[in-house]
């Protein structure tokens, strides 16, 4: 990998890693979620700037190019990621579901459709 594709690559994860501080000072982020991004982000700079991991990685993956091997572990840590969030999701949707149902039991009141109301 050329030395300008490695600073364009460092460059992007400085700004990534640059949001994920100033997501966390702002509270729109927890403390746990910036230590992973920030941890993938270190990783993803090693990677990047060792051409001997790179081609482990590649050698191990099967991958014609080092960089392939980058891309790879970055679509699988996607896929991750979105895995995980679909799990919290249909958890938070559950909860949301729960205590709905336990404010309609606190209150006496359902769902008021257009027969109901009358």
């Amino acid at each position: 990998m050329s030395v300008h594709a490695k600073l364009m690559i460092t460059v992007l994860l400085v700004g990534n890693a640059a949001l994920v501080v100033e997501l966390l000072r702002r509270k729109r982020l927890s403390e746990s979620y910036t230590l992973l991004w920030l941890f993938v982000t270190a990783l993803t700079t090693t990677a990047t700037w060792s051409d001997r991991v790179l081609s482990v990685l590649a050698v191990f993956f099967g991958a014609i190019a080092p960089v392939s091997a980058l891309t790879l572990l970055s679509l699988a840590f996607i896929l991750a990621m979105l895995i995980f969030f679909s799990m919290k999701l249909v958890r938070l949707d559950s909860q949301v579901k729960q205590l709905a149902q336990e404010l309609a039991l606190r209150t006496g009141k359902g769902p008021t459709g257009p027969d109901e109301g009358e």
